[in-house]
C-alpha cells in the first residue's frame, strides 16, 4: 500500500511538472467611445489594434527551447463584425491580424505564418499615441507592408543592447490593404491588386534596434509586394517625467490627386507626460513629397487610469495641407473607455 501511495505521489509530481511546462492564455482589449471626424460622428473603437483578443501558448521543450503560437483577432465594437484594417464591412478571415507558430532558443526565435513585418513592428513603439486615437500622430509606414501572409520571421536575442529582426514572405496570397499607407497615402490609396496578382516581388523586411538606459534608437527597411521600398529611422528617450519619440520614413507617397506615386518623407515627434493617474499626449506628423503636395496633423489629449486595466481617454487632432488623413482638412476628436484583460 505504501509503495502504491509513493508511486502515485511520484507520478503526480511528474504530471504537475509537465502541466506547468505548457500554457495557453487569453488576453485582449475592448475599447469604445464617440469619435468625430469633420461632421461625421459615430460610436466606435478609437484606438488602432483595440477591440481584439489573442490566444497565445507556449511549451517548454527543455534544453532552453520553447514552442509558442499566437492567434490574434480584431473586431468592431459597434457591431461585432470582424475588422479589416479599420474598415466597416468586416472580413471572412478570423485571425487576419496575426497567426503564427514558432520555436525559441538562446539563438533567437523563428516564426512562421502571418504577422507584422519588421518596419511596422518597429515604428509602433516610437509613437506617444500607441498608433491610435483621433489625435494620433503615427507615421504609419508609408507603403511598407503592414502584415504579410506566408512569412518566415527571425528575431535575434539581445546582444550588447542590439536586437535584429528579419522577415521574408511569398508574393502569392498577399492582400491590398496590407500595403495601405498613412497620412502620406490616405485611407484608400493602396498598391493595386493587379500587382499582387502578378506577384512581382516577395515582401521582405529588416530592422536593427539598440537600447541603453533611457535611450532607444532603431532603423528599418521594407520592400512590399509591388517592389516599393520604405526606409525608417526611429528614436526615443525616457526621462521619467516625460517620454519623447521621433519617427522618419522615406519612400513612395501618392500625389495630391491620389493617382500616382512619387518620392516623399513622413516624420513625427510626440511626447507622453505622466502626472499621477493622467498621461498627457501631444504630437505632430508631417509629410513632404517631390511633387510639392504636403500635409500635416497636430494632435493632443490625455489618458486617465482608473486602474491598471481600465482607463478613460480623450484626444483631439487637426489635419491640413494637400494630403491630410481623410477626405479634406478637418478637426477630429474622440472620448471613450478602454479595458484590458
Amino acid at each position: 500500500m505504501k509503495k502504491s501511495l509513493l508511486a502515485l505521489a511520484v507520478l503526480s509530481a511528474f504530471a504537475g511538472a509537465a502541466s506547468a511546462q505548457s500554457s495557453v492564455t487569453l488576453s485582449g482589449i475592448v475599447d469604445a467611445g464617440i469619435r468625430g471626424v469633420g461632421s461625421d460622428e459615430q460610436l466606435t473603437g478609437s484606438q488602432s489594434g483595440y477591440n481584439a483578443f489573442t490566444l497565445s501558448g507556449r511549451e517548454d521543450l527543455g534544453g532552453g527551447m520553447v514552442a509558442f503560437f499566437t492567434l490574434n483577432h480584431r473586431f468592431q465594437i459597434q457591431n461585432g463584425r470582424s475588422n479589416t484594417n479599420g474598415g466597416t464591412t468586416g472580413s471572412a478571415d478570423v485571425f487576419w491580424r496575426n497567426s503564427f507558430v514558432g520555436l525559441s532558443s538562446r539563438f533567437g526565435d523563428i516564426r512562421l505564418g502571418r504577422m507584422l513585418m519588421p518596419l511596422q513592428d518597429m515604428n509602433g513603439g516610437f509613437d506617444a499615441f500607441d498608433t491610435g486615437y483621433a489625435g494620433g500622430t503615427h507615421t504609419g509606414g508609408l507603403t511598407a507592408t503592414v502584415r504579410a501572409n506566408s512569412t518566415v520571421y527571425y528575431r535575434s536575442p539581445t546582444f550588447a543592447g542590439f536586437t535584429f529582426h528579419g522577415a521574408y514572405a511569398s508574393a502569392a496570397g498577399q492582400t491590398a490593404f496590407d500595403t495601405q499607407g498613412s497620412l502620406a497615402n490616405g485611407p484608400t490609396f493602396q498598391v493595386p491588386n493587379a500587382a499582387i496578382t502578378a506577384g512581382l516581388e516577395n515582401p521582405m523586411g529588416l530592422s536593427l534596434r539598440w537600447s541603453a538606459g533611457p535611450f532607444t534608437v532603431g532603423t528599418a527597411f521594407d520592400q512590399n509586394v509591388a517592389g516599393y521600398e520604405t526606409y525608417g529611422l526611429y528614436g526615443s528617450w525616457n526621462g521619467g517625467f516625460m517620454q519623447l519619440f521621433g519617427q522618419w520614413e522615406h519612400g513612395a507617397v501618392n500625389n495630391a490627386a491620389g493617382t500616382a506615386y512619387e518620392k516623399g518623407d513622413v516624420y513625427s515627434i510626440s511626447a507622453k507626460i505622466p502626472m499621477g493617474a493622467i498621461t498627457w499626449k501631444v504630437g505632430y506628423v508631417g509629410v513632404n513629397s517631390d511633387g510639392g503636395a504636403d500635409g500635416y496633423k497636430i494632435g493632443g489629449g490625455l489618458e486617465y487610469a482608473l486602474s491598471k486595466r481600465t482607463s478613460l481617454y480623450s484626444t483631439i487632432g487637426q489635419a491640413g495641407g494637400d494630403r491630410p488623413t481623410g477626405a479634406a482638412e478637418d478637426f477630429r476628436y474622440d472620448v471613450g473607455v478602454t479595458h484590458r484583460f
